[in-house]
């Protein structure tokens, strides 16, 4: 209950900052309407709706960390500018680890000081940022990047200090990179063969759907499924679940329209 009253205040401060600037506002100025509460994803998604409901504009925003965030192509908007945006005043006050600290750093991870692989994940954070605005735009929310690249970036410094002496002729943030980097492509990829296996399941949906009437007028009877697969030359189970899918989504359709 607390919290929603926090969000309801957040919201309303956020309105009227809005009407103060041609109902226009910017993340600074968002964030600030916020700074008595912690925003998680869930808020965040609550307070873009908000804007769209409200039909406040949100201005656009200069990068005031350009030592390892650089903007790249392609354009962010909407919702994932608001994404970037925070996350770049959450590492506001991180501090990235310099050429000379790292090397020293690296030396004490390789002894097991724990500190510094806290220190040396905590410094890599905007290179993580980095890598997730190079690869947006590819299917992939930017948010799901840098978690993604998070938590790569933890196990490859593991990876890193456990390897030893083998590891230390490449340099750690070269290495970090190619983790990272890899880490992000192979969610992409993964992505895209969601989205092309849905692709497929449309397509084969709309399919069966024509045929379904097709066969019923041709045999005067409804068409069996063994008919259905023989004719679309596709396995009887992959057709029964398209067949499943399909009416599922009509039925969900009839629903919302009633």
């Amino acid at each position: 209950m607390e919290e929603n009253e926090s969000m309801r205040q957040g919201l309303l401060a956020v309105r009227e900052k809005a009407r103060a600037n041609q109902n226009q506002i910017s993340i600074g100025e968002i964030l600030t309407c916020f700074s008595h509460m912690e925003l998680g994803e869930e808020q965040i998604h609550q307070i873009y709706r908000y804007l769209e409901e409200q039909q406040i504009v949100l201005e656009d925003y200069e990068l005031h960390d350009t030592r390892s965030v650089s903007v790249g192509e392609p354009p962010l908007t909407g919702e994932e500018k608001a994404y970037f945006q925070m996350y770049l005043e959450d590492l506001q006050e991180v501090t990235p680890c310099e050429a000379g600290e790292e090397a020293i750093l690296v030396q004490h991870l390789l002894s097991g000081d724990e500190s510094a692989q806290n220190r040396l994940i905590e410094g890599n954070l905007h290179r993580v940022l980095e890598l997730a605005r190079k690869h947006a735009g590819r299917g992939v929310l930017i948010g799901d990047l840098v978690q993604e690249g998070n938590m790569t970036l933890v196990t490859a410094i593991e990876e890193y200090r456990n390897a030893g002496v083998r590891l230390t002729g490449e340099p750690l943030a070269a290495f970090l990179d190619k983790k990272v980097e890899e880490a992000m492509g192979a969610l992409i990829r993964e992505q895209r063969g969601y989205d092309r296996a849905a692709e497929r399941t449309a397509e084969d949906a709309n399919r069966l759907l024509a045929l379904v009437k097709e066969l019923e007028e041709e045999l005067g009877r409804a068409a069996t499924l063994a008919e259905l697969a023989e004719r679309m030359h596709l396995p009887q189970d992959y057709v029964e679940e398209v067949m499943r899918i399909s009416y599922h989504a009509m039925e969900n359709g009839d629903r919302r329209d009633s």
